[in-house]
């Protein structure tokens, strides 16, 4: 049954060319919603943008014109660049002292600033329009750390959980709901690929559900958040992990 509220709308999701962004397209297409699908990898159907930089931004704004729906997904514990738009991820745990300022500064950019640049860009439209639903990503690694993504990934996230609580303060009287979501151990074709745990392995079996997560159970969240069953939740981050960790 479609969800209400979303047939027609027009959403942007950045971070589209795989994984959990490449799901929440699907999703929400699936939803009649016109979605612009963006992100510095090359795809099918994709706007191609660095979104760590302002002219992309708002080049890719004059394209877009005002979506109802932003969705931040950009971002990862690798930042891609223009040259190596989805770098591999690490295969071991990355040490505080392996991190260079380099390499902070780009995952930062990567998960922070990206969305901090794209809300900037599009949030003045949707007061105008009184209307809005923004969609950032958080991890689990903002909630209760992580030894294996680095202390730059898991800092950059946890800025994203201010980011939504502010923006949401701010964005509430035009009619414009905030939130972010932290997902736990999604399994997309990047973290397969990188060895991050398997079906045996005794993490999984940890989990309370049993099983690693699908992009398919974090779009069905966006979903949710964009309709009119989402209309009254703002601020919030909601954990996606199966039961993995329960934020206070």
């Amino acid at each position: 049954m479609p969800l209400e509220g979303l047939k027609g709308r027009k959403a942007l999701v950045t971070g589209a060319a795989s994984g959990i962004g490449a799901a929440i397209v699907d999703r929400l297409r699936r939803e009649a919603v016109e979605v612009i699908a963006t992100d510095i990898h090359p795809g099918y159907a994709m706007t191609v943008a660095d979104l760590t930089d302002a002219d992309d931004v708002e080049k890719l704004s004059a394209k877009v014109g005002t979506p109802d729906f932003l969705v931040n997904v950009a971002g990862g514990p690798v930042a891609p660049s223009r040259e190596q738009t989805q770098p591999a991820l690490p295969r071991g745990s990355l040490k505080l002292e392996e991190v260079d300022e380099t390499q902070w500064s780009r995952v930062i950019a990567a998960n922070l600033t990206t969305a901090f640049l794209v809300c900037r860009e599009f949030a003045p439209r949707m007061k105008a329009r009184k209307f809005g639903r923004i969609v950032n990503f958080a991890s689990i690694a903002a909630r209760r750390g992580s030894d294996r993504v680095g202390v730059h990934y898991a800092a950059a996230k946890g800025g994203i959980i201010g980011l939504t609580k502010t923006l949401a303060l701010e964005l509430g009287p035009h009619g414009i709901t905030v939130n972010a979501i932290a997902p736990g151990f999604i399994r997309t074709p990047r973290i397969a690929a990188a060895g991050w745990g398997n079906a045996t392995d005794a993490f999984i079996q940890a989990l309370p559900l049993k099983r690693a997560g699908k992009p398919d159970d974090i779009a069905g969240v966006v979903a949710m958040l964009c309709s009119e069953a989402g209309g009254y939740v703002s601020g919030a981050t909601i954990d996606v992990n199966g039961g993995w960790y329960f934020a206070p």
